[in-house]
Formats: structure tokens, sequence, C-alpha cells
């Protein structure tokens, strides 16, 4: 949410939560298939970016409010320092490199293969994993998506061509830092020109908490900044 004086952009925060809780109806009474819906999402990733993840995606929804109820509860949150963070965040992509090769193999194993993976073990350990990453998400800001994700890594590097991205006056930007410190995906926002990070989710947290709105979802500048 953006900071106690308000800049005026909490409103984004609002409808973005009204839009999570109205796609996690829609799961709840199976009005969409989530597969479907990521992949059609996944065309509009050139001209905005993956905004699927923010403002969509049911799990990224579930660690947002883990996130939240962790703050209101005071409980220790954990932030992952940057010198860590931009090695960190490669796993989700290495895993995704993985993924794929298992797709590829899987594909030579024949029916057997495709059978065992509907025992139900696999859903027990499923059911466990995203306990764990919701219970996890009260102490650090989605751990699933910075991490582990490979639909995010995947729209995350065709991403980066996005038209439309978050910029960054910085004329009027006053060095704070609120904004980077706000990033549920522990971008540096503060010290970039244009947002072009293929792990930017567009939640438009940073917008929401600049006191001195020098951000803003635009054009990608003609001109050659720094981006991150």
């Amino acid at each position: 949410m953006a900071n106690k004086k308000g800049n005026g952009y909490r409103w984004l925060q609002v409808l973005r939560f009204v839009v999570q809780l109205g796609f996690w109806a829609a799961v709840v009474f199976a009005a969409f298939n989530t597969k479907i819906i990521s992949e059609w999402m996944f065309y509009a990733v050139l001209l905005l970016g993956v905004f699927f993840c923010g403002w969509v995606c049911p799990f990224g929804a579930a660690q947002d409010w883990a996130a939240w109820l962790g703050r209101k509860l005071r409980l220790p949150h954990f932030r992952m320092p940057q010198g860590l963070q931009q090695y960190l965040q490669l796993s989700r992509y290495v895993l995704y490199a993985l993924l794929t090769l298992g797709i590829v193999v899987a594909l030579f194993k024949g029916p057997y293969h495709y059978s065992m993976l509907l025992h139900s073990v696999f859903y027990t350990a499923g059911a466990i994993f995203v306990i764990c990453m919701i219970v996890l998400g009260l102490f650090t800001d989605r751990p699933f998506c910075n991490y582990l994700c490979t639909g995010g890594a995947r729209m995350g590097l065709f991403s980066v061509l996005r038209i439309f991205g978050i910029k960054r006056n910085t004329a009027s930007c006053g060095g704070c830092g609120q904004c980077s410190r706000k990033c549920p995906m522990n971008i540096d926002v503060a010290h970039t020109d244009f947002v072009r990070h293929p792990n930017c989710i567009g939640c438009l947290q940073c917008v929401s908490t600049c006191p001195k709105k020098c951000l803003s979802y635009s054009l990608m500048p003609s001109v050659k900044g720094k981006k991150s």
C-alpha cells in the first residue's frame, strides 16, 4: 500500500486488490482455467510487461495477502540484500531451463510417465508446498515468485522488450528509496530511470508509495537511460 501520507495513487492498490479478489473468486467457482488465461496474457507481455503476475495470478495474490497479514501482526520481515538478490533471482530461470528440458525428455517416456504424474502423492506434495510458500510469505515478499516461478520466468524473458513500464523522473526524485523497499520483487527502482527488469510484475506498488510522484507508468523513454 502507499505510505501514510499518501500520494493520490493509493487507489491503484485498492483496484489491484479488487481485481485479485475477483480472479480468486473465479478460481474458487471454476469460472476459468488459469493456465488458459496465463497463456492468453502472455501475448500482452511485449506491450505491458508481466502484469499477469501482479494483477491476476491467484497464487501471487495469496502471497501478497500473506505479506500484508505478516506486517499487520508485526512479524519479522526479511528482505534479501541486493548483493544476494541479483544472483538468487536467477534461480527461477535455471528452474525454467531445467523444466523445459524435462518436458522434452518426458515426450519420449510414453504414457507410463504421464500416468505417474497423476498419482495422489503429487497432489499432496503440491498442497504442502503451496502452504509452505504462503507461510513463508508472512515473513518475506513473494518467495515463490521471486525464486521459483517458472511461468513468471518464461514471461519475464520477453518482458524486457516491453513498450510500457515504470519511468522515474530523476529530476524530482528525492532518493528516499521507498519505492525499492515497497517492491515485492526486490527491484532497485530508486536507482533506475526506466524499469525493464524481467522480474517486474507491474504491481505499481512503487508508483503508489512514491511521496513525490516521480514515478509513472508510461512509454519507454526515447532517450536511452539507466534501466534495471
